[in-house]
């Protein structure tokens, strides 16, 4: 496997069974090309395993362009629910295929996805 694709399947395991996480996992993966995926809020602990971190993503977002900023923020709120956001201003300005990521964690989440 690539570097790409094990830090994928190790953060797919990580979310593994929570539908919230998971929609969260998949958002990082298939909006804008996976660009989020890189970021410092994917973290790895002490045995090898990686983990999304809305603590950090909410500190470290202030380099990302806007629509990147907000998929980071729908992301994180999926993840934590001391990291709430507003969708109705979250998904204004998105381009259609972050848009159309972003409408399929959420289905996923709620438990109508794939």
């Amino acid at each position: 496997m690539s570097p790409d694709v094990d830090r994928l399947e190790a953060l797919r395991s990580w979310a593994r069974g929570l539908l919230a996480l998971e929609a969260a996992v998949e958002l990082l993966v298939t909006a804008l090309d996976g660009r989020l995926l890189s970021g410092p809020w994917v973290r790895q602990d002490e045995a090898g395993r990686l983990w999304f971190d809305p603590a950090v993503a909410e500190a470290e977002q202030g380099h990302l362009s806007g629509g990147e900023r907000r998929v980071l923020e729908i992301a994180t709120s999926l993840t934590s629910s001391e990291h709430p956001v507003d969708l109705g201003d979250s998904i204004t300005g998105l381009d259609p295929d972050a848009l159309d990521a972003v409408l399929e964690a959420l289905a996923l989440a709620g438990g109508q996805g794939r």
